[in-house]
């Protein structure tokens, strides 16, 4: 499995509204993208930090590249671009250990 996340740090004038309802609807844009298995999404809660994140669990590094050049992921970016003054991306290769 491969994590792509996204962190944005949110202009000040962005209310959190305009936050919610733009994650929402990147969530909704990118669930529907070939390979995608799970996206979340969260705002950080602490008033003196303007972040929110985004974080897509993709089937393998052929989705990951697929996503990257889907017109959905195009449109989620345009919209976060609105209302972020910078963000950091990445994507890593996720192994899993069981306890016990």
């Amino acid at each position: 499995m491969i994590r792509h996340e996204i962190i944005l740090r949110i202009r000040p004038e962005v209310n959190r509204e305009v936050i919610e309802s733009t994650m929402q609807e990147v969530r909704h844009l990118l669930r529907n993208i070939p390979g995608v298995e799970r996206v979340r999404s969260g705002i950080n809660n602490a008033p003196a930090y303007r972040h929110a994140l985004v974080a897509v669990d993709l089937s393998d590094e052929l989705a990951l590249h697929r996503f990257g050049r889907h017109p959905q992921h195009a449109r989620a970016v345009r919209l976060v671009s609105r209302m972020a003054e910078s963000s950091a991306v990445g994507s890593y290769l996720i192994s899993s250990e069981r306890r016990g």
